[in-house]
């Protein structure tokens, strides 16, 4: 593995909180900074607009920003796509922060039925873009109960993913700093 990458790394895992398409304008992203899978040591907090074109934008502000910046070694999202259709750009937030980003689903995505809801939208085309340049997730075995979980990625090695997927996975199948990323963005 990586020596960047060995255990007990700083890690973002990145969660929208729950919104109401029909009322919210704005809603909010967790950052949950952990260390490995056991240790969390720090929660951040920002607002996207819904099924706007600002996540990948505010993802690099939140880490930009932080006092955590520094010891950062890994993005992890829940999902491509956070507030409906607001599309994380990984190639993006790779490049703009230096730091390799996971993404990780626990269903495959149904590209289908995306792309046609994406048709909806006035950028729909522009949104379709990002999640083509993402590339299509890669289905990776958990240990808990042999379901996949779905997995893209940027600045990593596919090895990489699959061992840091092992380490940091504690309950289900979910890695650690998502899921407790959600679980606060959920109480927003």
């Amino acid at each position: 593995m990586n020596k960047q990458l060995k255990k007990g790394i700083k890690i973002i895992g990145l969660a929208c909180a729950s919104f109401n398409r029909e009322k919210d304008e704005k809603v909010s992203i967790i950052g949950a900074i952990y260390r490995g899978s056991l240790l969390l040591e720090g929660v951040l907090k920002n607002q996207i607009t819904v099924d706007g074109n600002d996540a990948t934008d505010r993802i690099v502000d939140m880490i930009q920003q932080s006092t955590h910046q520094h010891q950062l070694k890994l993005i992890m999202t829940r999902g491509v796509t956070i507030a409906g259709f607001n599309c994380i750009d990984l190639e993006q937030i790779h490049k703009r922060t230096g730091l390799p980003i996971i993404s990780v689903v626990d269903r495959e995505p149904n590209m289908e039925k995306i792309t046609k809801a994406l048709q909806n939208l006035p950028d729909g085309e522009k949104k379709l873009a990002i999640l083509k340049k993402n590339g299509l997730p890669r289905p990776y075995i958990s240990t808990v109960d042999n379901e996949p979980i779905y997995v893209q990625f940027k600045g990593i090695k596919h090895e990489e993913v699959s061992q840091l997927l092992k380490d940091i996975t504690l309950v289900g199948r979910t890695p650690e700093p998502i899921r407790v990323a959600r679980i606060i963005a959920i109480a927003e």
